[in-house]
């Protein structure tokens, strides 16, 4: 394989080929891509990269250590910082997860996460920062007359100092926040506050990737006045602000009926297709709305053992076993993958 050169000090590595599959095989596999950088198109892993000798550090499962996410990334040693940007990169993930929440809640200054995201970028990664819900910004029931005066001078600080290439509202939207327009004022202020150039995304613990009040409720912004009573109401208002959204889904569906696991996502990328959802308006960009298989196998890497109980089956999920969940996920998947994948030869996808 000729080497492909990201960085003067970073060159794509092959990993281990991808297999046994699971069987039936009666799911989708993805057809050919070419590995072209694609800001718009999310290659990642931020709960998959395996060190046998990781640290334990504030955050980690201290009884499976070697299962590093990336939001914790700054309360690692500064030479394991380095080590694990470069794997990263050379395993040709072009995504890096950053949590500001994560960072502060553990005792890290904003300039100290500023600096990691700067050395990060020096690998050739773009930095995808997360805002809230996240340990430091968990607030409940709030809206964006609360969070602007709280997120807002942090992500002038980010965005001012170039360390923002993409974004997400917050982690598990439908968590810590209130249905309809509280969450709807949330994202459009949030939109308008970054740059149009940064991609904009959400992330929901419902697979339907919306959250809207019972009943209906009227929204209206400068560019348009809508009933949003559902899910596909709810992306036509969001046409001005998102990119796209980040899909969580069943970690045990993920390994046990990935047929069923992408039957469940192309529910929501044949509407964003066709345009019953509207298209995204973005940056100017008039374009499908794009979702990655961003949380497919991380539970289960992440935990000792799963949570539905001990044995092979449950659990201790390896880093091989989740990036090839990730690549069958990539044949349905539209906007790439943040939980690792590699094509079957173990060339990076």
């Amino acid at each position: 394989m000729r080497p492909f050169r990201l960085r003067p000090n970073v060159t794509l590595v092959p990993r281990a080929p991808l297999g046994p599959f699971p069987q039936p095989q009666n799911y989708e596999l993805p057809a050919p891509r070419a590995y072209v950088r694609d800001l718009y198109y999310y290659r990642g892993n931020f709960c998959g990269l395996h060190y046998a000798d990781a640290p334990v550090v504030p955050g980690c499962n201290d009884q499976r250590p070697e299962c590093v996410m990336a939001c914790l990334l700054d309360n690692y040693p500064r030479e394991f910082q380095d080590r694990y940007l470069h794997d990263y990169a050379a395993a040709g993930y072009t995504h890096l997860q950053r949590s500001i929440g994560h960072s502060l809640f553990y005792g890290h200054s904003v300039d100290e996460h500023i600096a990691l995201s700067q050395r990060a970028e020096s690998f050739g990664l773009w930095r995808d920062e997360w805002f809230l819900g996240a340990e430091a910004f968990n607030a409940r029931d709030q809206d964006w007359g609360y969070w602007s005066g709280v997120i807002g001078p942090v992500i002038d600080r980010l965005v001012g100092a170039g360390v923002v290439d993409t974004a997400c509202v917050g982690w598990q939207l439908d968590q810590w926040n209130q249905p309809g327009n509280p969450l709807i004022g949330i994202i459009a202020g949030m939109a308008v506050r970054l740059p149009q150039t940064v991609p904009l995304y959400t992330h929901w613990v419902n697979e339907a990737l919306a959250w809207w009040k019972t009943g209906g409720e009227v929204w209206s912004d400068r560019f348009q006045t809508i009933n949003v009573h559902d899910r596909f109401s709810w992306w036509l208002a969001m046409q001005p602000y998102l990119t796209g959204g980040h899909h969580q889904g069943d970690t045990q569906m993920a390994r046990h009926d990935l047929k069923l696991y992408q039957d469940k996502m192309r529910d929501t990328t044949e509407p964003f297709a066709d345009g019953r959802m509207g298209r995204s308006q973005r940056n100017g960009r008039d374009v499908p709305f794009v979702l990655d298989a961003f949380e497919s196998s991380a539970q289960e890497q992440f935990d000792e053992v799963g949570a539905y109980g001990k044995g092979p089956n449950y659990g201790g999920c390896s880093e091989l076993e989740g990036d090839l969940i990730g690549y069958v996920l990539s044949a349905v998947a539209t906007g790439g993958y943040g939980n690792g994948a590699r094509n079957v030869d173990g060339s990076a996808l």
